[in-house]
């Protein structure tokens, strides 16, 4: 299975309400979709490119580009994370067991 269609199935949890959903909801209209896979919350550099991207997010509205973002963590955590990098918890989804990224057969060094 390719990457795409395993992130078109997967349903993680929503850190704003709790919900598990499709990763990809709502993204059919967008032209492009960018999906930024997390390592642990909390990580210095999930921290500051959240921070930049949400600084910069109202300037990709024109051009239809979708942001989702999966990290591992509890919901609790997700929530801290987005209260202090101003991230969006509707567009942030968390990986409870860790396998997420093991599953998308990306090359690991």
């Amino acid at each position: 299975m390719n990457p795409y269609n395993i992130l078109n199935q997967t349903e993680l949890q929503c850190v704003s309400d709790g919900i598990t959903r499709p990763l990809l909801e709502n993204c059919e209209t967008a032209s492009h979709i960018l999906i930024l896979v997390w390592p642990q919350l909390g990580d210095f550099d999930s921290l500051e490119y959240a921070w930049w991207l949400q600084r910069k997010a109202k300037k990709l509205i024109p051009e239809k580009l979708t942001i989702r973002a999966v990290g591992i963590g509890s919901r609790t955590s997700g929530t801290r994370f987005c209260q202090y990098t101003g991230f969006s918890p509707e567009i942030y989804l968390l990986n409870l067991m860790q396998n997420y990224i093991t599953n998308l057969n990306f090359i690991q060094v």
